[in-house]
C-alpha cells in the first residue's frame, strides 16, 4: 500500500524524518533520486539519520558502517540489511509503498 509522506522532495542530501504506520523512516534526495530506508542502524539500532550520505549511502553515525541506498547491503559482511522501502513521486506529493499493518 502507497502511503503520502510528503507534499514536495526534501533538499539535496537532507535527511528527512518521517513515520509511517507507526515505523519510524528516514527520506532522502540523492541527486534527484529518492530514497527511503529505516531509521535505524541494524547494528546498535542509532537513529540513521544522525548519519550522513555520500557516494548513495548512509553512514551510520555511531560506528561508521555504511549502508547502500539502492540495496541495503552494508559495507560489513557480517551485518544485517538495512530495511529499504519504494519510493516514488507524483504531481500530488511522495509516497513510501510499505504493508498496511
Amino acid at each position: 500500500m502507497w502511503f503520502k509522506v510528503l507534499e514536495h522532495s526534501p533538499k539535496p542530501d537532507a535527511l528527512k524524518e518521517i513515520s509511517v504506520n507507526g515505523v519510524e523512516l528516514v527520506l532522502t534526495n540523492v541527486k534527484g533520486r529518492l530514497y527511503c530506508f529505516e531509521n535505524r542502524c541494524p547494528h546498535e539500532e542509532v537513529r540513521l539519520s544522525l548519519g550522513c550520505i555520500k557516494n548513495k549511502k548512509i553512514k551510520c553515525a555511531l560506528h561508521g558502517y555504511s549502508f547502500n541506498l539502492e540495496t541495503g547491503w552494508c559495507s560489513e559482511e557480517d551485518l544485517e540489511c538495512l530495511k529499504i522501502y519504494q519510493v516514488k513521486r507524483e504531481k500530488a506529493g511522495i509516497f513510501i509503498e510499505m504493508e498496511d499493518n
